[in-house]
């Protein structure tokens, strides 16, 4: 299939709202180039140097790359990016220039090679792309990873941010099902510290696919169960733990199923919330009646962990 890649040359304040606006115009994946990273030489919470090309960065502010199928693309989209990111409330919106070019599938997923390298996601874990050799320290649970059409590759705030509540709040024997697989980073994370029964689902066929080449990758597959389906519609099996890193407002959408699906103690786990809509997602977890056991910021995203609790 060919995909369009879209451009977008923008300031840095309109990062945290750009991929709640992609995803509701459709796209298959963001990537996000930020000036700033290579200006501060940018080092992660674990000590490790990323090695970071100048020239695959933008001058100033950010560059965001989108890919959308052939299917998906119509030639009023570049307007709507536009329009929606001029609409933003009282975000200054200082620079911004969108384009589109025509790209292969595999010319995207080449596209992964030259950003994605081995790094420390968590205490935990270590993320390593399935293209690269790694020697693992003994501390280090390694997740193998081939993204490939999917998101999640444990880079982003979203994701690292799930794995380390992952590492906290999932035990051995816990049965879990992940919403939104992606490229099935949290569900190999799952099956690495020792839960089972474990379910992952996507709404993007092409995602399923990616998750369970990686599952296979990692010497999981048949531990995880992966399969479409649409957020927590048609689920009937109650859960220990669920994990979701999407969306704020997808997020929204499953929260009084999410409840309804875990058993008693049960613990949900989600992500892809930018700060703004803290206040939301949390006040609709609370009257859905969990307890909020913490939240992470970072990078202008929170994730939650909440517990089912019944009096």
């Amino acid at each position: 299939m060919d995909y369009k890649e879209v451009t977008i040359l923008t300031n840095h304040e309109v990062e945290p709202f750009i991929a709640d606006i992609l995803d509701e115009l459709g796209a298959n994946g963001v990537v996000i180039e930020d000036s700033a990273e290579v200006s501060k030489g940018r080092v992660d919470s674990y000590g490790e140097i990323y090695d970071l090309n100048p020239a695959d960065y933008p001058e100033t502010g950010i560059r965001i790359r989108c890919y959308f199928s052939a299917f998906d693309y119509k030639e009023s989209l570049l307007e709507d990016i536009k329009q929606a990111v001029l609409q933003l409330h009282d975000i200054p919106v200082t620079d911004f220039a969108v384009s589109a070019a025509d790209i292969k599938d595999d010319d995207w997923e080449n596209e992964w090679k030259r950003h994605f390298h081995a790094f420390r996601a968590s205490e935990t874990f270590t993320v390593v792309p399935s293209w690269e050799t790694y020697d693992a320290a003994p501390d280090e649970t390694v997740i193998t990873l081939d993204p490939g059409m999917a998101f999640g590759t444990g880079d982003h705030a979203t994701t690292s941010m799930c794995l380390k509540l992952i590492e906290k709040y999932v035990k051995p024997g816990r049965s879990v099902i992940d919403v939104g697989t992606g490229s099935g980073i949290l569900s190999i994370a799952a099956h690495k510290l020792g839960a089972s029964p474990i379910r992952a689902v996507d709404l993007d066929k092409v995602a399923v696919r990616v998750a369970e080449e990686n599952f296979e990758i990692n010497g999981c597959a048949a531990h995880i169960a992966v399969d479409t389906g649409n957020l927590l519609a048609g689920e009937t099996e109650k859960r220990d733990v669920i994990l979701a890193n999407i969306l704020a407002h997808i997020v929204d959408l499953m929260i009084d199923d999410s409840y309804k699906l875990l058993n008693e103690n049960g613990i949900f786990i989600t992500s892809g919330i930018i700060t703004e809509k803290e206040d939301m997602i949390v006040t609709h977890l609370e009257k859905a009646g969990y307890r909020i056991l913490e939240i992470s910021r970072d990078s202008g995203w929170i994730a939650v962990a909440a517990v089912k609790e019944v009096a």
